[in-house]
């Protein structure tokens, strides 16, 4: 295996939450579906969602993480 494809191999997000422990988040797929979030970007949202909380647990509310989820999902390719 060349040097690079073992690199590129490696997922950056994973590498970058290594050792964190997840915030909890009270919002499933299907509301995030009912919201009009596609299918492709709903468990990248729930991610960003998660690593938001984490850094600042004010942001918990569920009110505020429904409208964070539809401005992220909007951003994400």
């Amino acid at each position: 295996m060349k040097r690079t494809s073992l690199i590129y191999s490696f997922n950056p997000q994973a590498l970058r939450a290594a050792g964190r422990a997840e915030a909890p988040v009270d919002i499933t797929l299907k509301e995030l579906a009912r919201l009009g979030v596609p299918a492709r970007k709903a468990r990248r949202t729930l991610q960003e969602l998660r690593t938001l909380v984490a850094a600042d647990p004010a942001l918990g509310e569920r009110k505020t993480l429904l409208a964070l989820a539809v401005q992220i999902a909007d951003r994400l390719p």
